[in-house]
């Protein structure tokens, strides 16, 4: 688990520390799920599979921009802020369209 969090830039949580993020990032997912499903409407997943898109699309974008090295705007936090949210979008949109087309 220590070197997972390391891979994700993470410091290294003490257990309740990491218990306590964990929370956070769930019920952060299941609300950025609750308010997709909200604009999306029927073109949605539902709230979980939303959240799980928008976490999965965010880890996989914060990866990437990390592995090439992507720098944008006055620090690495801040960098790491917009991929998230950006490619958590762009993962929901792209998996909404794939499901309209197929």
């Amino acid at each position: 688990m220590r070197n997972l969090l390391l891979m994700l830039g993470l410091p290294d949580f003490p257990l309740l520390s990491l218990v306590l993020f964990l929370a956070i990032v769930f019920v952060a997912t299941m609300m950025f799920g609750w308010i997709s499903d909200l604009l999306l409407g029927d073109g949605g997943f539902g709230i979980t599979i939303n959240g799980a898109l928008i976490l999965f699309g965010a880890i996989a974008g914060t990866l990437i921009s990390r592995r090439f090295g992507l720098v944008v705007g006055p620090g690495t936090t801040a960098t790491a802020a917009l991929v998230a949210t950006g490619s958590g979008l762009f993962t929901l949109i792209f998996c909404g369209l794939m499901r309209r087309w197929v």
